[in-house]
């Protein structure tokens, strides 16, 4: 039976840091260790100074398709070791034509 990864723990103590890898759209990876208790926005601050990004409010950060909310900890979240979460770059700059091309806004190509 499958159940709800939320519920799930790891088998370590709760003070054992976990090891979390973060893809961004490029395919790089940046690990992580990070104690269960350890709120969201430090990893994703940590994660935009290692990819020399300013703010991290720009990036956005999935787990299994669901968003992660920086103001959560890592043991709220229901991480476990080892997990994959993706980071996406908010685009507010780009409109997105019907063929799925992006275009500047106003430039009407």
């Amino acid at each position: 039976m499958t159940g709800d990864k939320r519920n799930k723990r790891p088998l370590e103590e709760p003070t054992d840091a976990l090891k979390l890898k973060i893809t961004s759209q490029d395919g790089t990876i940046v690990s992580f260790k990070a104690n269960p208790s350890l709120m969201m926005k430090e990893i994703f601050k940590a994660y935009c100074k290692k990819k020399q990004i300013i703010d991290y409010k720009t990036v956005r950060f999935f787990c299994d398709g669901q968003r992660l909310s920086p103001n959560r900890t890592v043991n709220e979240l229901g991480l476990e070791n080892d997990d994959q979460i993706d980071a996406m770059l908010k685009r507010k700059d780009r409109e997105f034509d019907k063929e799925g091309s992006s275009r500047a806004p106003g430039s009407g190509k």
